[in-house]
């Protein structure tokens, strides 16, 4: 299944894209699999469910709060891309999203984008940009030692303490 991906974008260099009416079989399947889960594990708690992705992964990340933006307590995208005109549907979830400054892969204005709309629709995701960093950001991203807050504050976030323009205290 090479041809699968999270997000169907026709370019990933492009900075945005119009969202799919559908999402693509793979992030259809993940959350199908997250839901069976739940349903399967009477522990696991509703309203603790976070989602992160890098690259790629990013872009699979913003698609799915797009999609089902009541659905996970926060959000952590990393070098992906959203679609911006989806922002208002983003302004009570925690978020915060990363990107490196000097990104080839994936510019970094997908990232600035979809902050910048989040905030113009009335909501405060947190942004972190690595000056200088290319798109291998992840390491300093997922690491407690370069960026000891970012499990802290990803952790304590729940889906039922949601609240329209909280400050989220991230960056």
């Amino acid at each position: 299944m090479a041809d699968q991906q999270w997000v169907h974008v026709p370019s990933p260099r492009a900075p945005t894209y119009t969202q799919e009416a559908q999402a693509s079989d793979a992030l259809r399947m993940a959350k199908e699999i997250v839901d069976a889960l739940q349903h399967d594990y009477a522990g696991i708690d509703a309203n603790r469910l976070y989602i992160t992705g890098l690259s790629m992964g990013g872009y699979g990340t913003w698609d799915a709060i797009e999609r089902w933006p009541h659905y996970f307590a926060a959000a952590v995208p990393v070098a992906g891309a959203g679609d911006p005109s989806k922002a208002p549907v983003l302004v009570d979830l925690p978020l915060w999203a990363f990107h490196g400054a000097k990104d080839t892969n994936v510019p970094v204005a997908s990232s600035r984008q979809m902050i910048e709309a989040i905030k113009a629709a009335g909501g405060n995701p947190c942004y972190t940009e690595y000056a200088g960093a290319d798109h291998a950001i992840w390491e300093r991203v997922y690491s407690t030692t370069s960026n000891p807050g970012l499990f802290f504050w990803l952790f304590s976030q729940r889906r039922s303490d949601h609240r329209s323009n909280s400050p989220q205290s991230c960056c």
